[in-house]
């Protein structure tokens, strides 16, 4: 009920706001079925869904408010699903936020959801929630990304723009859970575990920031933030040695990207800096090192209706000394220098009603991969029909593939949009 006092607020602030006596409303959505099935055979403990790990009946509302002259507006994006696995009714408020500004200046207030950076699949300066269990159980696409409770501020003049995002409460990535997915867990012996949030003091707020500009035919951008990792470090209570505490590290960000065409296609260049403030030294092992990550892209189409993909990822784990010298005996050893290559190939047919698509993203160096055929055909303009794989394989059980090799299976989407 919080989630619709919420819309109810956000649209009561947009009509009071000037030049809204007479906004334009719209409302659409859709309906959508969404199952996922387990593929390996695996054994499930008891408390796990073993065979279905998605199963829910959703429908999304979206509606929207807007002024005659466009400089205020409100949009609200509500969610109710029913999830047949554990057999409840859910609401999810994914997006409710007032829009005002004018030709200089913009303001957006309310929950958000923000995307910055050029990766597929692959992140650096986008350091907003990621909803990971959507994406290992076969959600759409999407429902990777989710929102959070933010401010966010643009100014623009000629080809040069800037954003400050403000979120007072930290909002974490959605981490994988034991009553769905396997992974990799480093304890399993300590089955009592808490987790510490950053508060809501001042000092906890996270920043970020972004100044873009248009240099000749190229998109150049710059990023700072300010936060935490979005994934919690588990370390032993000094207390209670048998529980686990969960934590999120301070985490600083800095970084670059630029987008521009060459000869045929479009190139794409993104770099980052991740300053990992409770670990300068590099020498506690349950907190991430600060690393450098880059990312070097180019899509082109060879053939009308096809389109290709590459990506080349890497991540440089700094004070890699400390991190050997400190590791516990028994945890699996990281390389210094982790690399991903990708390649997406999308191809369209029937005058564009049918879309097959293969995402392909492997690691020589984890010795892992991850596979992602699809399939989605538009029915008609209201309704269209998905299927497709995600396959995860690794030589290793603590990668970031390999730990999800159990969790290979293929999903069904069904969606009616009005």
């Amino acid at each position: 009920m919080r989630s619709i006092g919420l819309v109810g607020l956000i649209f009561g602030l947009a009509f009071a706001l000037p030049h809204t006596a007479h906004a334009q409303a719209s409302v659409h959505g859709f309906a959508q079925f969404n199952s996922a099935f387990r593929a390996t055979g695996a054994d499930c403990p008891p408390q796990m869904a073993c065979d279905v790990m998605r199963g829910e009946e959703r429908v999304q509302l979206k509606l929207e408010l807007s002024s005659p002259d466009g400089r205020a507006g409100a949009l609200a994006r509500l969610d109710l699903f029913h999830d047949t696995i554990g057999d409840e009714a859910r609401v999810d408020l994914r997006e409710a936020y007032v829009d005002v500004g004018g030709r200089r200046i913009s303001a957006r207030l309310g929950r958000q959801v923000v995307t910055w950076g050029l990766g597929d699949l692959l992140f650096i300066n986008d350091v907003f929630p990621k909803d990971w269990v959507a994406f290992l159980t076969g959600a759409p696409l999407e429902y990777l990304k989710f929102g959070s409770d933010a401010a966010k501020v643009g100014a623009y003049t000629g080809s040069i723009g800037a954003e400050v995002v403000i979120t007072p409460v930290f909002a974490r990535d959605r981490a994988p859970r034991p009553d769905r997915l396997f992974f990799f867990d480093p304890m399993p012996s300590l089955t009592d575990r808490v987790t510490q949030r950053p508060g809501t003091d001042f000092g906890d707020m996270q920043l970020a920031g972004r100044l873009y500009a248009r240099v000749s035919r190229f998109e150049v951008a710059s990023y700072v933030s300010k936060g935490f990792f979005g994934m919690p470090a588990g370390q032993p209570d000094q207390a209670v040695p048998t529980r686990l505490v969960f934590s999120y590290p301070r985490l600083n960000t800095y970084g670059g990207s630029l987008q521009g065409p060459l000869r045929a296609g479009v190139f794409s260049l993104e770099g980052g800096y991740y300053d990992s403030r409770d670990d300068e030294s590099g020498s506690d092992p349950t907190v991430e090192n600060s690393q450098t990550r880059w990312l070097a892209a180019y899509q082109f189409q060879p053939h009308e209706d096809l389109t290709l993909a590459f990506q080349y990822y890497g991540e440089f784990m700094r004070q890699h000394d400390a991190y050997l010298r400190t590791l516990p005996q028994g945890l699996p050893l990281r390389d210094q220098l982790r690399q991903v290559a990708s390649l997406r190939v999308t191809q369209l047919r029937r005058h564009q009603t049918l879309r097959l698509n293969l995402f392909v993203m492997a690691s020589p160096t984890d010795r892992d991969a991850y596979v992602n055929p699809s399939v989605r055909y538009n029915v008609t303009d209201e309704l269209w029909l998905e299927t497709g794989a995600n396959v995860f394989w690794g030589q290793e059980h603590h990668t970031f593939f390999g730990q999800f090799g159990q969790n290979s299976g293929v999903f069904l989407i069904a969606r009616y949009e009005f």
